[in-house]
């Protein structure tokens, strides 16, 4: 399989079939970088996010922190989102946020506990 196709099918660990659909079809930054969403698909999600040894979910939570570590907010809110879609529940995700307080602060750590209340809440989903 190449690593395009082989990138969209895991993927599908991690998004809907909807929102993989928009993300393929309308790349917000295709006039500026247009290799950009490919690269995305066959690296991150083709030779990466599909190597064996971690579960979809255990790796949806390596990535989460590590964004949340870099203070990147929007990406913050994409993985948080693809975490939930991979199985990972609202109290797995508070818990590993809380566990970074003492790595990376406070700050860091309020903002994107911040991202997820917000992402709870659209979802309809409780930290119970």
């Amino acid at each position: 399989m190449d690593r395009f196709k082989k990138g969209l099918e895991t993927m599908k660990d991690y998004v809907a079939d909807d929102t993989l659909k928009k993300m393929v079809e309308s790349d917000a930054l295709a006039d500026i970088a247009p290799d950009l969403r490919k690269m995305i698909i066959e690296f991150a999600y083709g030779d990466i996010y599909s190597r064996e040894g971690l579960g979809k979910k255990k790796r949806a939570l390596v990535v989460i922190t590590a964004v949340v570590t870099q203070g990147a907010a929007p990406q913050t809110k994409t993985h948080i989102t693809r975490g939930l879609h991979a199985g990972l529940t609202p109290k797995e995700i508070v818990e590993a946020l809380l566990q970074l307080v003492p790595y990376i602060g406070f700050p860091r750590v309020q903002n994107a506990l911040t991202i997820a209340q917000e992402i709870f809440r659209e979802q309809k989903l409780s930290v119970k």
